[in-house]
């Protein structure tokens, strides 16, 4: 089975909230792709890195068994790098540079099962992903994460974010979101209220955060789930996690109860890991023990 990705791949310069800096490779094409190797899926990618793109991180990519193409690369462009300083669970975001978006025309030769589109600053325009839910895969699955539509680069590069999004939901299976996410495409809807609001535009299942609760609404069911605070030190690529092992779970067992707990449990053994960047990632021996919890002590309620 694969996974299709699109988003960029960025270089990232993280600054831990014990003040460690830390070099590295990012974006959802590393955080969701190496994410989606754990559960055994097969990654291709709809991503754009600049000429100045390092091979030892080409090497790392492929020691993953996912593998950058040649058109993958615009020469004349950066690669996308951001800066990071982490505060609590809050974080200040700087962008150095862009590369050039990912073009539609690429998406209709790609054959995969299903889709995770998680832009990370507008490089999937409204074409490419309207190309993404047409190609949507045998599994005819599509998830968006919105992080990247909210984004503005200020003259300084300092990230900023939009109060309204206008995105066409059609087509789109599962949304995961934050709080300013859903109130962005909801008008200012918060909670369950927000969350049925995204249910009525198309979208089947709706994922949201909210500090350390994961909810989830799909049909006429509402599932929550708790995490413990946990200290560590980088939140980097927590939600490409948490989305990525909610995608993996659906597409691989078909239960939404069990897709949550997936991406829940991928979550938790992200964060307990206590590590930056990419090496946060867990492996499976560490996500199915926290995804069996989670199965046993999730909440639901029937609207």
């Amino acid at each position: 089975m694969k996974i299709g990705i699109a988003s960029h791949i960025v270089l990232d310069t993280i600054k831990d909230a014990g003040g460690r800096i830390v070099e590295s490779m990012g974006g959802p094409p590393c955080y969701c792709g190496i994410t989606a190797r754990r559960f055994g899926l097969d990654v291709e990618l709809a991503t754009r890195v600049g000429g100045d793109f390092p091979e030892e991180q080409r090497n790392l990519l492929r020691e993953n068994a996912i593998t950058l193409k040649e058109w993958h690369v615009a020469k004349d462009a950066p690669t996308t790098r951001f800066t990071l300083e982490q505060h609590g669970d809050s974080r200040r975001l700087v962008l150095q540079s862009r590369c050039v978006p990912v073009p539609e025309p690429e998406i209709a030769d790609m054959k995969v099962d299903c889709w995770l589109a998680s832009p990370v600053i507008d490089e999937i325009p409204s074409g490419t992903l309207g190309a993404i839910k047409k190609n949507r895969g045998k599994k005819n699955f599509v998830m968006l994460d919105p992080q990247g539509y909210m984004r503005m680069a200020g003259p300084d590069g300092r990230i900023a974010f939009r109060d309204s999004l206008d995105i066409d939901l059609a087509g789109i299976t599962a949304l995961k979101v934050d709080r300013e996410e859903m109130a962005a495409l909801t008008g200012g809807l918060q909670g369950l209220a927000g969350m049925q609001a995204l249910q009525k535009k198309g979208v089947e299942f709706v994922l949201s955060t909210e500090h350390r609760i994961i909810h989830l609404l799909h049909k006429n069911m509402h599932y929550w789930i708790k995490l413990r605070d946990i200290d560590t030190p980088d939140s980097t690529g927590a939600g490409d996690i948490l989305a990525t092992g909610f995608a993996c779970g659906w597409v691989k067992e078909k239960d939404p109860l069990w897709a949550l707990c997936f991406g829940a449990g991928a979550l938790r053994a992200a964060l307990e890991m206590h590590e930056a960047g990419l090496a946060k990632i867990p492996p499976m021996n560490k996500i199915e023990p926290s995804a069996s919890y989670f199965y046993n002590t999730v909440g639901f309620k029937r609207l």
